[in-house]
């Protein structure tokens, strides 16, 4: 007996024997796995009276041993709380042997959300950057700060809105000299419903019937010329009830600009239209289907006056536009700044630079795949050709003109494959 135990505590000094004996606990230090057991009034698990530890290291066996001071009652016996153990046992023999026999505990949602935080953070400097990049270069602009419009109350309708749907007024005029703007030669309202997916083109024929606010009843082009673009929103406003948000007025120079650096457009062609651009312009262009006019010949081309009737013309111009756009789906971001930086001399709005690139933004992730569809006020077999004071007009029902145009507008239009 005495063998064994020299055997086992050879690697303590002899200096140590004498207190150790004092104490049955360092003279007979049991297994975690043992002292378990006798807690729960099992047997020990041993072939002789008792199992031991037998640990070469001496520095493994004083962290055991200092372990066990704590649970040291004086009596010489081990007592664990298993609550205080469970709390307290150091983590190398919660398991019942050394540091190295605990298997690592794996983290199950933590990697996975630093990754998420990770790209959510890249996209938003990627975003930021994006935008103050943009943000200057739209700062070449035209930007005319908003004013304070009409009161509401001197309107009979309820203005319509929805936060679903920004409404931005299209106005085309011909050559701007010296900061005049002519009557508007153009008038659509571009609606992007992110509701239901859908870029809607409302044109507003010119000689449309309208009361101009402040100023009586005239064509409709006019109220560009009693007070700019912001008059022909509040008009807009003022008779058909349909909130306006903001405008872009675009000099047609820049029309023509813009299509040549998307290297042309597509569109159709009638044997007739092509016939009368020839005959009438510079231009030679032949028709067909899909025929690709560069800008100078689509500037002609949506600016065919005597041919047919302005019902014909504000048509055309909403094709080109739509051409316009699907070109702009299969461009490069990068070469549409350049295109941007092109054509924003010829443009006033009174969106700022950080609005405008958030548009553009919008534009290039989302509302290029929304689907075109379009409008025209006044509306087929809706209104009456008149002569008032000598000049000929299209007289409307304003009421039932603004049901129509706030059902196209605010709930899901029909599109062109729907309708065949």
């Amino acid at each position: 007996m005495a063998n064994r135990e020299n055997g086992r505590n050879s690697d303590i000094p002899v200096s140590k024997k004498k207190q150790q004996s004092q104490n049955s606990r360092r003279a007979n230090p049991y297994s975690y796995e043992e002292l378990i057991r006798r807690e729960n009034g099992q047997a020990p698990k041993r072939r002789g009276e008792d199992v031991y530890v037998d640990r070469n290291r001496a520095a493994e066996r004083k962290r055991y041993n200092d372990y066990l001071d704590d649970f040291d009652d004086g009596s010489g016996d081990i007592h664990i709380s298993k609550t205080k153990r469970d709390k307290e046992m150091p983590r190398e023999y919660s398991k019942g042997g050394d540091r190295k026999s605990v298997p690592k505990q794996k983290k199950q949602h933590g990697g996975f959300f630093k990754f998420i935080v990770s790209v959510l953070l890249i996209f938003a400097i990627v975003f930021v950057g994006a935008t103050g990049y943009l943000t200057t270069v739209f700062m070449s602009a035209d930007y005319q700060k908003p004013e304070s419009g009409y009161e509401a109350s001197t309107s009979s309708m309820t203005l319509k809105s929805d936060p679903f749907v920004e409404n931005i007024l299209l106005i085309g005029v011909d050559d701007r000299k010296g900061g005049d703007v002519s009557r508007s030669d153009t008038m659509i309202l571009v609606s992007i419903d992110k509701k239901h997916g859908q870029i809607k083109m409302t044109s507003f024929m010119r000689d449309t019937y309208v009361t101009i606010p402040g100023h009586g009843e005239d064509k409709m082009n006019a109220a560009c010329v009693y007070g700019g673009p912001q008059l022909v929103m509040e008009t807009i406003e003022y008779n058909f009830g349909i909130d306006v948000d903001s405008y872009v007025l675009v000099d047609f120079n820049a029309f023509k600009d813009v299509i040549d650096s998307l290297g042309g457009v597509t569109v159709q062609v009638e044997q007739r239209e092509a016939e009368y651009i020839n005959r009438t312009s510079k231009q030679k262009i032949e028709y067909g289907d899909a025929v690709t006019l560069n800008g100078e010949e689509a500037l002609v081309y949506v600016r065919i006056r005597y041919l047919d009737s302005d019902f014909y013309r504000t048509q055309r111009q909403r094709k080109v536009i739509s051409a316009i756009l699907s070109q702009v789906k299969k461009s490069n971001p990068f070469d549409l700044i350049d295109t941007a930086k092109t054509v924003l001399s010829y443009v006033e709005t009174d969106m700022n630079p950080v609005e405008l690139s958030l548009l553009a933004e919008g534009a290039v992730l989302l509302y290029m795949r929304y689907d075109i569809v379009q409008a025209r006020v006044p509306f087929d077999k809706k209104y009456t050709s008149s002569t008032i004071n000598g000049a000929a007009v299209l007289t409307i029902n304003k009421e039932e003109t603004s049901e129509l145009i706030q059902d196209f507008i605010y709930n899901k239009a029909e599109t062109e494959k729907e309708k065949k």
